[in-house]
């Protein structure tokens, strides 16, 4: 006679069911980590990259900065010259002085700056790529300077400008054509130049217009000082921050 043994299954305890959830939830969750670290150090590198260039860019600024300085005080002193030139009691002595100050003194350009990487990160998703708040809200600052100036820069240009319809007055176009050579650099020829006879009135439009550009060209020297200042201040500071080379 055969005997039939029933088969038991033993059921799993409860610590069981956790030392395995436990395991996948560590499992899962290293795996967040790992995502997390790698997607933070991308994060870092871009960001470092990022600061990188903003260095570069602050470099070519300071450069150009002290260009730009220069120019502020050669319209200063062209202004100059041409206030005491215009009212000279001899001023036909001087007549290739001030049609050199005048073709140089009218020419104009607007301000500019190195902003690729200002840029960038606007369009990459503004400044919360850059996690040093001081850094960033330095960047802001500084670009704030660079908008003021540009607008600065703008009532220059419109001043500029507003010589032209009075040259006229006292130049001969002839004349004018001769302080200029082939590759539009402004010349002193070695031949004789001619002023046109002009009228107080005349001469009082201009000199109020020459005063007009110092004035502003002395602030804007002042302003493009100031932006070097600040840029020299936060590119030793990012460099140092970032360890850049």
């Amino acid at each position: 006679m055969e005997v039939h043994h029933h088969a038991h299954t033993s059921r799993k305890k409860w610590t069981n069911y956790f030392w395995e959830f436990l395991m996948l939830f560590l499992a899962v969750f290293c795996g967040f980590l790992a995502e997390y670290q790698l997607e933070h150090k991308i994060e870092k590198d871009r960001e470092k990259q990022y600061i990188k260039s903003f260095a570069e860019d602050l470099t070519f600024d300071i450069s150009d900065l002290v260009r730009q300085i220069d120019v502020c005080n050669a319209n200063v002193n062209a202004a100059d010259s041409l206030l005491l030139l215009l009212v000279h009691p001899e001023k036909e002595k001087f007549a290739r002085d001030i049609y050199y100050y005048f073709r140089f003194i009218h020419r104009s350009r607007p301000f500019t700056v190195n902003d690729r990487t200002i840029v960038q990160l606007r369009n990459a998703g503004g400044m919360r790529l850059v996690s040093n708040k001081r850094v960033s809200d330095s960047m802001i600052n500084y670009y704030k300077d660079v908008d003021f100036l540009k607008w600065i820069y703008d009532e220059q240009i419109e001043l500029k400008r507003s010589l032209r319809p009075h040259f006229d007055k006292v130049l001969y176009a002839r004349d004018f054509s001769k302080v200029i050579d082939t590759a539009n650099r402004v010349i002193k020829p070695t031949e004789v130049l001619k002023l046109k006879p002009a009228d107080e009135e005349s001469l009082n439009t201009l000199m109020l217009i020459l005063n007009n550009i110092k004035g502003i060209n002395q602030g804007t020297r002042l302003r493009l000082a100031e932006l070097k200042a600040k840029a020299i201040k936060i590119r030793e500071y990012i460099v140092k921050e970032y360890r850049l080379k």
